[in-house]
């Protein structure tokens, strides 16, 4: 079998059990694609993964868990900061008597996986226009703030928790 792209090539070669993390891999190249370049986006994740991870384990800090300090495969950090950043409720709008309510319900993991990749993504790209640093080096930062549940992301997901919370007497109303 011929493969045409290198990131193909390393991916094709995954054992067996890691192969739940490279869906999530391959879904954060195809957010980060932009007019069909998956190769640029392939090697910018690979490169910010790289820089993430070394980040990580040149930190010294006391407040960070054990787990974070032992040097981790780049699915399986991949993996993680994005699990750390799904959100598993959201609201929907349902209008009922005339009234628009906002109505708590479960995210299917897809599209909480979905959410997540688009919300690090976007954060990434916010702070390219505030910085001088290449995006490579921004979604690294993201995906570390991600990895040890922080950042912008993570409050996003925090708030929709919390407005899930605050409306959960209309849970009555879903129909689904």
């Amino acid at each position: 079998m011929r493969l045409k792209y290198s990131h193909e090539k390393a991916l094709y070669w995954v054992p067996s059990d890691h192969i739940g993390q490279v869906s999530v891999f391959q879904k954060l190249v195809h957010g980060l694609m932009k007019h069909g370049k998956k190769q640029k986006a392939f090697v910018l994740l690979s490169k910010a993964i790289l820089t993430a991870q070394q980040k990580l384990e040149s930190q010294t800090d006391k407040q960070l868990p054990s787990t974070a300090r032992s040097s981790v495969l780049g699915f399986e950090f991949v993996a993680q900061a994005i699990e750390n950043v799904r959100p598993s409720v959201e609201v929907r709008s349902k209008k009922i008597a005339g009234i628009s309510r906002e109505i708590p319900c479960l995210v299917p993991t897809g599209r909480g996986q979905g959410l997540a990749i688009r919300w690090i993504i976007e954060s990434a790209r916010s702070r390219k226009k505030t910085g001088s640093r290449g995006f490579a080096d921004n979604l690294a930062d993201e995906l570390l703030d991600a990895y040890l549940q922080r950042g912008t992301p993570r409050q996003k997901r925090d708030n929709l928790h919390k407005t899930a919370t605050t409306n959960r007497a209309y849970l009555r109303y879903r129909w689904w």
